[in-house]
């Protein structure tokens, strides 16, 4: 099915690409190169016009047969049957549908155009009216395509982007299949008439063709970034595949127009009437010659766009990695010996880039010095790869399947504990009691830096499939996808724990993600704390038995809190504490609570003695300030300083971030 509607697709583009093309060239190209040349001459370009009544007629019939093909094997696949019923609840209740009804409407409304007799005073308003309704249906495709799944302002730039790019790629390739046949009828017309109106057309021609190359290029840009977005997708997928192909055609057909406009535009339009017959028949010959390769190249491209109209986004596929390696540049900052060894490579390659270039000016010893300079680049660029490059794996750049939220650290933690801890030990730091035995070397300390320079996907692979030349096993038998990535994302938090020891209660700046959740108070009922992103500043509240004092504190200061833009939300470590007799006005969480409990409590980890003690028990009285983008900024806890305990303290805090604007993207919702 995938197959037939990407050869359905093909096949509707290819027809609009002639439909369009052939009105483009007609309207900018043909008719102001005749009649410049003194006249359209009827009798000489009938055989013309009656060939291009023709191929406008077929095309137009063939792309609204197809289409409509196309329709119905969409309506099948969505609702598996082709009833009445189906097709107009497709028709008229999908976004897919209605723009296939207004693009149906305004084919037949051409085809009514195209009969209509065309007298001398309403030919040029018949002209126009084709020719933009044309358009119109080209460029409507984008409303039904991969451009149409945006939101707000980003959903018009993609359909402006996708809408123009479909529209000067038709100009373009359907406009060569016209010019080539008209190449061909000025062969048989009168010579100097025919030398004339060739220069004229091919002036023009490049004009058109030259602006629907850049736009093309510009608009190409965008959708590739737009759809793929990295490297990864683009070599990891199916349509970053495609859309590699498709780039592999463009560039020798660029190569061909370029040679066109840089070698035969120029040597066609200094013909003059001394110029001998058959030189000019040449270059006409050549010209027409590279226009056709530039055709069939084109249609090569469209049979690729017609399998990426029905292929899923890169952006929105997991891509799986090609190569057994992939370059870190993380690495840099870090080891001096590979910053060492990343800055020799560079110095070769520019070193032999300069001598490549000093070749191309010197008359002696040129191929001495580009060998040379092209050997010295080379090897500069092998130096900085293997100083760069580390392991990679099929999943190394896949995206998790589970959000980065409290409810799958939680789990983690507990799956952690099950099967990780003895070996890992129960904070992470390596020390489990069988770690120590381990051959060839002892488990790995995950709160170390380096466990956040690895991506997600290593760490999906590794805990899949173990990794090689150690003690770690794989636990794809014993451990469900989820539970794995729940694993993941509490990893991630244990190395961001660690990381965060030095937090203070002054904010500093953000780079500590807040674990998102979904918790339940007796005012709100399943509210997210990504919901309070651009409204609220909130203040979590991890307490215990003994956090009467302060608890009482904060319910004296609440209203004053809620006028500065700070919802607080208090979360007992204990069940039975969400009725402490202290809170008062406080909004305690009653659902989730025991999740957000668990997974923020990491973070309690400090210099301090009580704050490296192994989690869990983490006892005490711990406060976060969590920013408006979704950073905790700040975090106190009771005991270690005096901090906020002095309300003046935590409000000036407050009004520190009310004050700043944003300097960070707000926060995904997966860990990376």
């Amino acid at each position: 099915m995938t197959t037939l509607a990407a050869a359905i697709r093909f096949v509707h583009l290819a027809a609009l690409s002639l439909l369009i093309g052939s009105f483009a060239f007609d309207y900018f190209v043909e008719r102001p190169a005749l009649t410049k040349t003194g006249g359209e001459q009827p009798a000489k370009v009938e055989a013309l016009e009656r060939f291009r009544r023709g191929l406008v007629r077929w095309s137009l019939l063939a792309a609204f047969l197809v289409g409509l093909a196309g329709f119905f094997i969409q309506t099948a696949s969505v609702t598996g049957s082709l009833t009445p019923a189906a097709i107009w609840g497709v028709l008229i209740g999908t976004q897919s549908g209605m723009v296939w009804v207004f693009r149906a409407g305004l084919m037949l409304l051409l085809a009514a155009l195209l009969y209509f007799p065309r007298e001398k005073n309403n030919s040029k308003y018949l002209n126009n009216s084709v020719l933009v309704i044309a358009m119109v249906i080209v460029m409507a495709q984008a409303f039904s395509g991969h451009a149409a799944a945006g939101e707000g302002g980003k959903l018009a730039v993609q359909l402006v982007a996708d809408s123009l790019h479909a529209l000067a790629a038709s100009v373009w390739l359907g406009g060569l299949v016209s010019f080539a046949f008209f190449l061909v009828w000025l062969r048989r017309a009168d010579e100097q008439w025919s030398k004339d109106v060739g220069k004229e057309a091919t002036r023009r021609f490049s004009v058109l063709g030259l602006a629907s190359v850049g736009i093309l290029v510009v608009t190409g840009l965008f959708n590739a970034w737009n759809l793929v977005g990295a490297v990864p997708p683009l070599v990891g997928t199916t349509y970053g595949k495609l859309l590699l192909a498709k780039l592999g055609l463009l560039l020798p057909l660029i190569v061909i127009a370029a040679i066109n406009l840089l070698e035969l535009k120029p040597a066609i339009l200094s013909m003059t009437t001394r110029r001998g017959l058959e030189q000019s028949k040449n270059l006409f010959r050549r010209l027409k010659r590279n226009v056709v390769a530039e055709a069939s190249l084109g249609a090569c491209i469209l049979l690729i766009v017609g399998a990426m109209s029905v292929t899923p986004p890169a952006r929105h596929i997991q891509p799986s990695w090609p190569f057994s390696s992939r370059w870190n540049w993380s690495a840099v900052e870090k080891n001096p010996k590979i910053r060492s060894e990343v800055a020799l490579g560079n110095w070769l390659a520019a070193t032999g880039f300069i001598g490549v270039c000093f070749a191309l000016v010197r008359r002696r010893k040129r191929y001495w010095l580009a060998g040379a300079g092209l050997a010295a680049s080379a090897y500069g660029g092998i130096v900085v790869s293997s100083a760069l490059s580390i392991d990679a794996y099929p999943t190394t750049y896949g995206r998790p399947s589970v959000p980065y939220q409290a409810i799958s650290v939680a789990n983690g933690l507990r799956l952690y504990q099950e099967s990780c801890a003895t070996c890992h030990g129960i904070s992470g730091y390596g020390d489990g009691p069988s770690g120590k035995e381990l051959k060839p070397k002892p488990a790995a300390d995950l709160t170390a830096k380096h466990t956040a320079d690895h991506t997600v996907g290593d760490l999906f692979w590794w805990l899949n499939h173990g990794i090689k030349e150690t003690a770690m096993p794989g636990f794809h038998q014993s451990l469900s996808e989820e539970e794995i990535w729940d694993l993941i994302n509490f990893l991630r938090t244990l190395s961001a724990a660690e990381q965060a020891r030095s937090m203070a209660p002054l904010a500093e700046r953000p780079w500590l993600v807040a674990p998102d959740f979904v918790y339940g108070t007796a005012q709100v009922e399943g509210e997210a704390l990504k919901d309070r992103r651009g409204r609220n500043i909130v203040l979590l509240v991890l307490f215990a038995e003994r956090s009467k004092t302060r608890l009482e504190e904060l319910a004296q200061a609440y209203e004053k809190l809620r006028s500065l833009g700070v919802e607080v939300l208090a979360i007992p470590r204990e069940q039975e504490q969400r009725t402490h007799p202290s809170v008062g006005l406080l909004p305690v969480v009653t659902d989730g609570g025991q999740e957000i409990f668990a997974t923020y409590a990491l973070f309690r980890r400090s210099f301090s003695a009580d704050g490296t003690l192994p989690d869990p028990p983490i006892p005490g009285h711990v406060e976060f300030l969590i920013d408006r983008q979704g950073y905790v900024r700040a975090r106190w806890i009771q005991g270690e300083d005096i901090g906020w305990s002095k309300m003046e303290n935590l409000l000036q805090e407050i009004d520190g971030l009310n004050k700043e604007k944003p300097s960070a993207p707000a926060p995904d919702d997966h860990v990376h």
